[in-house]
């Protein structure tokens, strides 16, 4: 299949790129405002205690504004992914073109992954002007938006996590999380405020910005096509795999990370938000799945911190370290991060000692005077016996006692701490915790 053969195919998506221009304005994306500081601060107070007033969620007809389609935004991704669909079911894959398709799209999805989300979004370490370059240019060819676009997004998530003002709420559905909220028109001043003054001031984020769609086309579509026409004589598939396919699927890995990553997983870190790392997650977004750790810990180059959690863009972004093209990697102190596990284990605790029957409490025990404990026993007949100042009633455990029935019974009416705690036998905290929710009856005085 010659060069000229792909201008079948290549219209299509070159106005679909041009159509897309109509998602970003002219000039750069507005920083937008700042909370609404309220007035009420005594003049004479040393120490100000300012409050602020989140401005409500804007409501058009009756509706959230996450509700209304952006329809070039949408005919343009659904159009992405029912050609991606083509290609998977009617255009054979060449085995040279599918190696290519594994190791642009692994390309792509680190330059979204090191570039757009840990360095630019979270300024997790510091990049060489050539490592940014490459990761402005590559980070363009999954179709994801600008540098700016993306990071004020995802500076909202965090800033807004599962309320109304976070782009890709969870809270409104799995599958909105996933791929609706990039299909609906969104006013990102009235959706809240990122600070994206850093951003605006790197000439590298700013020349993306301009230059985005030129840069975003050639990346994604033509540079694919190109190799694999030129090499593996594959134009074809280098089109429908290399570019579209390959596109479609970085996008939905990342979408994983909104969708999946807030809502399977474990959470030991922090439960006041859905985020939840995922191991399976973090194979397949390159290391974004420890999102639990991430949002806990959002500045941290790390998202696996653990050396042996599977985050691909972790040991990148070290092995850069190491050539210096990245400095000053972020790490956040090892004893905070053990502080929020050890928190979190304890709340786990608490909340799986509560579902545990532990017997009556103390402070609902009947009181019996020693007098009172041997006349229950001598004139009642009651096998009871004291351990520790509290009473047991053993009648119904005799014939199971470990020990024998002859053993136990000559405790009866006695104080038999001594033998219980090493006397006779060192019992274990199980004889402890049977005793105590089974056969604690009361407490003396």
């Amino acid at each position: 299949m010659s060069l000229s053969a792909i201008s079948y195919y290549i219209p299509t998506w070159t106005g679909f790129i041009n159509y897309l221009g109509e998602i970003f304005p002219k000039e750069l994306m507005p920083v937008g405002e700042p909370p609404e500081k309220s007035a009420e601060e005594a003049s004479d107070d040393v120490l100000k205690k300012p409050t602020y007033k989140p401005k409500p969620v804007p409501k058009i007809n009756g509706k959230s504004i996450h509700t209304r389609w952006y329809w070039p935004f949408a005919i343009g991704i659904l159009s992405a992914e029912v050609v991606a669909i083509y290609a998977v079911l009617f255009v054979k894959l060449q085995w040279k073109t599918g190696i290519f398709v594994v190791l642009y799209g692994i390309l792509s999805g680190l330059c979204i992954t090191a570039g757009y989300h840990r360095l630019w979004a979270h300024r997790a370490y510091k990049a060489s002007r050539p490592l940014e370059v490459f990761l402005a240019v590559f980070g363009a060819s999954s179709i994801q938006g600008s540098i700016i676009w993306w990071v004020q997004n995802h500076r909202l998530h965090h800033r807004y996590t599962d309320t109304e003002r976070d782009p890709y709420n969870i809270k409104r559905g799995f599958w909105y999380a996933h791929h609706g909220w990039i299909l609906f028109r969104r006013k990102e001043e009235d959706l809240g405020y990122a600070d994206m003054t850093d951003l605006h001031a790197n000439p590298v984020v700013t020349w993306q910005y301009k230059y985005y769609f030129f840069i975003c086309g050639f990346t994604s579509l033509v540079l694919p096509t190109l190799i694999c026409g030129h090499f593996f004589n594959d134009w074809m598939g280098g089109f429908f795999w290399g570019a579209v396919a390959r596109l479609v699927g970085v996008q939905q890995v990342t979408f994983c990370v909104n969708s999946v990553a807030h809502t399977f997983g474990t959470q030991p870190y922090s439960d006041e938000q859905t985020p939840r790392d995922n191991w399976i997650t973090g194979i397949i977004t390159l290391g974004e799945g420890y999102h639990n750790f991430h949002h806990a810990f959002p500045n941290d180059y790390r998202n696996g911190v653990r050396w042996y959690d599977v985050d691909l863009t972790k040991w990148i972004l070290w092995s850069l370290e190491q050539v210096g093209l990245a400095t000053n990697l972020k790490r956040f102190p090892r004893n905070e991060i053990m502080k929020g596990r050890a928190a979190m284990k304890l709340k786990n605790a608490e909340k799986f000692a509560k579902r545990i029957n532990y017997g009556t409490p103390i402070d609902e025990l009947p009181m019996f005077t020693a007098s009172e404990f041997v006349a229950e026993v001598r004139e009642r007949g009651k096998k009871w016996l004291v351990i520790e100042g509290f009473i047991y009633n053993i009648d119904e455990f005799v014939k199971l006692h470990p020990g024998g029935p002859k053993l136990i019974l000559s405790g009866v009416g006695k104080d038999m701490t001594n033998a219980f705690n090493g006397g006779v036998y060192n019992h274990h905290y199980s004889a402890r915790n049977l005793m105590n929710s089974t056969m604690r009856v009361g407490k003396i005085i």
